[in-house]
């Protein structure tokens, strides 16, 4: 794919704004969310980080291991306007967890860990579809959480409201 055609050059910084939402979120209200249709669903992040470089002539900054969301470097570049690139997210809805790294730029999800194969699995058609349901489940919170993202964040008093609020918790 050539530069420009999935849109990340132009609009790869929205999936920036939201996985920095994400972890605004979590931080701030605890990270359970309510998706249409009444999912519930927990978001953490967990031990990687990569920050987007402000500009070409820098280095994206990387942290694992641990909460590197509670590090003074991870602290230093929300201060410093980054935001993140990429992020291992903690997903749970119910008994269900998945691990995936949400690659902010293209929204693309990769390293998933999908739920624990259901007990009634028996055979392997059994397994094959339990993991497409789950496969299918991780998409549909990805989505869900993007569009309750994106209904924040094009509303009209945006900026003086949760954006004014975000930008004062990456100051702080």
């Amino acid at each position: 794919m050539s530069q420009g055609q999935d849109g990340s050059d132009t609009h790869g910084f929205l999936g920036e704004e939201f996985l920095t939402w994400l972890w605004f979120q979590w931080e701030s209200d605890g990270g359970e969310f309510t998706l249409p249709g009444g999912r519930v669903v927990g978001i953490a992040l967990d031990d990687f980080l990569s920050f987007a470089a402000p500009s070409e002539d820098e280095t994206e900054q990387t942290l694992r291991r641990g909460l590197p969301t509670r590090t003074a470097e991870a602290r230093t570049a929300l201060r410093q306007g980054r935001r993140l690139k990429k992020a291992k997210l903690l997903i749970a809805e119910g008994a269900r967890q998945w691990h995936a790294v949400l690659d902010a730029t293209t929204l693309t999800l990769g390293s998933v860990k999908l739920p624990e194969d259901a007990e009634e699995c028996e055979s392997d058609v059994d397994r094959t579809a339990d993991r497409s349901a789950n496969w299918l489940a991780l998409h549909e919170i990805v989505q869900g959480l993007y569009g309750l993202f994106l209904k924040s964040r094009l509303r009209s008093d945006y900026a003086k409201a949760s954006g004014e609020e975000q930008a004062n918790w990456m100051g702080s």
